[in-house]
Order: C-alpha cells, then structure tokens, then sequence
C-alpha cells in the first residue's frame, strides 16, 4: 500500500457515513414508513463511520486476479476435476452465471491476497446505500466521490444482473423477469434479513413481484414453482445448504434438478467457484500445469492466492508443527464458522478437525484502519470484498472488524465505504 493511503487509514478520521443520507436513501427504496425506519435503524448499526483508503494500483490487482480465477474455473477440465469431489446434484448445470459472487481480499505486503471466495455473499444492497449516503469529509474523499456510481446506476446494475440470469436460463433475450422468490432458512431470524428487504423493495418498484420465504415455503404443481398461488419465475438463493441436502430443501432440489426455476447461485456455482478446496488447486502451480493454465493466468493466481493445501494424513504432521503459520478452514464452511486459527488451536481440536474436510491457509495479516471510538484511537482490522458476476466488478468495499474473523458487530466496525488512490 502506498504512503499515502497508509497515512490516510491512519489519521483521517472524517465521519464517511452520514446517517441523516442513509435514511433519506431506504425511504427513498421502502414506501411503508415504520418498515423504512426500522430498516434505516439496522442497517445503520451494520456500517462503520470510517472510509478506508486503497490504491487505485491494488484495485486494477484484484479486478485481474478475479479475471484470472474466472479463466480457470471455466475450464472443462478445471470444472471435471472438482465436480469428481462434489455431490452428484453439483454436476446439473443451469444456464445461469450465479448472482454477487464475494472475491474477499487481505492486503498483504504483496499486493492483495485473496482469502476465499463466496457465491452467497451478502451485503452488497447495503453496500449500495452507503454510496448515497457518503459525505465530502475531505479532498481525498470528495474527489473519489465524484467519480464513483450513484445509488441508482448500482441498483440499475444488479436489477440488469438478475434479468440476464432469467434470459439465460429460457435462452430467450427478451424475456420478462416477473417474479423473484429470495430463499434463505428462517430468512426473518437472519443477521441480514434487512438486505432482503432492501432487494424486496428495489425488485417491487421495477415491476416484479417479490416474495420472501424459506426454502419449504415452496411448492411444486405443473412443472412449475409457487409460493401459495404465485407462480415464481428465479430464486434468488440465500441458502447456506449450497447442495440442498436437508430435508426441508426436497421442492428446491427437485426443482433445480427439472429446471422448473431458475436458482441463482446454485449448486454448481458453488462447486466450482466457492469450494474452499478449490483454492488448493488455484494457489499450486503443478495443479495449474497439469490443467494447461496459461504461464501469464498461472503468475497472476500465485502472485495474489496465499498457499493453500488439502488437511490430510501425509501433511498433518508438518502442518501441526508449522500451525502458526495458517488458518484453518472446512472446505464447505460460510461466515467465519468453524475457522481456527494456527497460533490459538489446541491439540484437542486439532484430533478433531485433522479427519474432516478441511484446508490449511498460509495467515494474511489483515491491514489496518485508525478510527475514534469516544475519542480513543482504535486499530482494526481491514477485509475488502469485491462484489463479481460473470468476472466484472459490480462494487467494492471493506468490512472493518476486531477479533479473529470478519464480523460486523465490532463498535465502530461493519460495511465501509472504499476509496482508491492514484
């Protein structure tokens, strides 16, 4: 990271967020008054106050480093190699690309290192409002706030997303995306059930019904998918059963498997793109050979992916020995769960994970961001997520944090707004 953006993380300490902006922009989305103020309320608790400055230079990085990875997990023979691991309904592919993939990076003393990579990444509606809601605190931020999308360009963007998805999967360019069912279990207890809100509100002004509904909510008659007696054209899937396997997921996987809706991601975009064993395959370069991955991809993925392996009997030795050094994930784990840490796993812990389906990660120490918290100065951690469908950029931000993982609960932590720097 340049000096310049390294003093800025550290010293400017601007209010980035104005609140009083971010309830005009719900309203602006959510017509029922005591629904908006709720919504403004809980999203405001999500975001931090504090901007974070990145180089324009680490930005172009990650943007072809998401187009490298792309490259690779298009291949045939990429895709043979992971589906052979994958559950058998990850081998039925639709004709969608999988909405808001999370390419979620650490800025290492190389450039940016990405951590992993999510097809249900959530935050990217919240992320959206914060736009609209981003204050001219000072000349850094006022001129990258000139040239950065307005709310509506980005709502535009994703509304275009979700249609693309729908004409793929009919094959059919001018079709008519009229329903959209977004699927998550108990979606009302989730942390981020007020983003649902925000994509109901944004989807029922454009002119498609929306409905909000956990997974057995659904039901099938004629080939078709409804919820109670509206007939749903795509589902927006939420879930983090990414293989439906739970019983309560039988109408969604009988349904993807007959293709009577469109799911969007689904379970093949999960095995390819998300698998956390993928990463093993994506940071070694004899893998890469082998597949025929062009020397110039291979260089971009090594250059910006921390080793990664596969936990197994011939490594865990070296591994224990060496634990300090990693992090350790389960290959089909979400939102920082189940995660360990080398330097705090105890021997106990390490007898039970060593036998599951895990990865080990070289550590990425994350960089930092300065903020006040009743005038003290406080360190915390930076992880900036970028927003992907079909390998372009749809937005980019930090998630600030203290403690071992992402969280959006840290005081003066949560979504940020994320400026570069010439």
């Amino acid at each position: 990271m340049s000096d310049k953006a390294t003093k800025l993380n550290a010293q400017c300490n601007c209010i980035s967020v104005d609140k009083q902006k971010l309830d005009i922009e719900v309203h602006r989305l959510i017509s029922d008054l005591d629904l908006a103020d709720s919504t403004a309320t809980t999203i405001g608790s999500m975001l931090s106050s504090s901007g974070v400055f990145i180089d324009q230079a680490a930005l172009d990085q990650m943007k072809a480093l998401v187009k490298a990875v792309y490259k690779v997990c298009e291949m045939p023979l990429f895709q043979k190699l992971v589906l052979e691991q994958a559950p058998l309904i990850a081998r039925h592919q639709q004709s969608t690309s999988g909405v808001f993939y999370g390419f979620d990076f650490h800025l290492g003393v190389n450039g940016p290192q990405l951590i992993e990579i999510n097809t249900n990444a959530g935050g990217a509606m919240i992320s959206a409002l914060e736009i609209g809601a981003s204050k001219n605190c000072c000349e850094p931020v006022e001129r990258r706030l000139e040239a950065r999308n307005m709310p509506n360009e980005i709502y535009e963007t994703f509304l275009d997303m979700f249609t693309q998805e729908w004409r793929s999967f009919n094959k059919d360019p001018s079709a008519q995306l009229k329903t959209i069912a977004i699927v998550d279990e108990n979606p009302t207890e989730q942390f981020l059930y007020p983003e649902f809100q925000l994509f109901q509100a944004l989807f029922q002004k454009h002119g498609i019904t929306t409905i909000i509904t956990s997974p057995d909510g659904l039901t099938i008659k004629d080939k078709k998918v409804y919820f109670g007696k509206i007939h749903i054209d795509l589902i927006y899937n939420r879930t983090t059963d990414f293989y439906f396997q739970d019983s309560s997921y039988e109408v969604l996987r009988d349904a993807y498997l007959q293709d009577y809706v469109a799911i969007t991601p689904n379970p093949f975009n999960h095995a390819v793109f998300a698998n956390k064993d993928n990463l093993c395959i994506l940071s070694n370069r004899e893998y890469l050979d082998s597949l025929g991955v062009d020397l110039s991809i291979q260089e971009i993925l090594l250059s910006h992916i921390p080793e990664t392996v596969k936990v197994s009997p011939k490594n865990e030795e070296s591994l224990w020995t060496n634990r300090k050094e990693y992090f350790f994930k389960p290959s089909q784990g979400y939102g920082s769960r189940a995660v360990y840490r080398g330097d705090k796993l105890t021997k106990g812990v390490w007898g039970q994970i060593k036998d599951k389906s895990y990865i080990a990660q070289k550590v990425i120490p994350p960089s930092k961001r300065t903020i006040k918290i009743d005038g003290n100065e406080a360190d915390l951690k930076v992880d900036i997520r970028d927003y992907v469908f079909e390998g372009n950029s749809l937005i980019s931000v930090t998630r600030i944090y203290q403690g071992q993982t992402t969280n959006l609960r840290t005081l003066g932590g949560g979504f940020s707004p994320l400026y570069s720097i010439y």
